[in-house]
């Protein structure tokens, strides 16, 4: 009898504690689900470089020209156009930029995020990168004698 009781106490010592850790595991693990699924937030600009001044169009930040003129020969860089875009993990979002520029912006987790340019409906360029806070990402599009257009992306903080 002494024995059934032990092995009784025994067995609901063993459930009570195994549905602890199962209750444990669901709430560290619907946080941790919870916390991957914030979105990011790129912004997109278009841009274009160009050596002769524009008036009336708006110049680029002093950091994104600073960074464009280390790579490439253009003196002037004008925001053409701005889209912010929110994406959550996993996700794929398009942001059309002009008539003919679109962008598909596919968050990869872990501040990785894909992007493929298309211009006249046609696929130009893919890439990935590691985009963290502070950061961008260069697209350079079509080049002509006095003039390019680039796709800049940041991450928001």
């Amino acid at each position: 009898m002494i024995y059934l009781l032990l092995m009784n106490l025994s067995l609901s010592n063993l459930i009570s504690r195994f549905t602890f850790l199962v209750a444990l595991l669901v709430f560290v693990g619907g946080g941790f689900v919870v916390a991957q699924a914030d979105p990011i937030t790129v912004q997109a600009r278009l841009v274009l470089g160009t050596s002769t001044e524009q008036k009336g169009k708006t110049e680029v930040s002093n950091a994104i020209r600073k960074r464009l003129a280390k790579v490439f020969k253009w003196m002037k860089y004008y925001e053409l156009c701005s889209r912010r875009i929110g994406i959550v993990d996993g996700a794929t979002k398009t942001a059309k930029l002009s008539k003919t520029t679109k962008i598909e912006v596919s968050n990869q987790k872990n501040n990785r995020i894909g992007v493929s340019l298309f211009s006249e409906g046609k696929m130009l360029v893919q890439k990935n990168q590691l985009l963290k806070p502070g950061s961008c990402m260069v697209l350079a599009g079509g080049s002509g004698t006095d003039s390019a257009w680039f796709i800049v992306l940041s991450k928001d903080k």
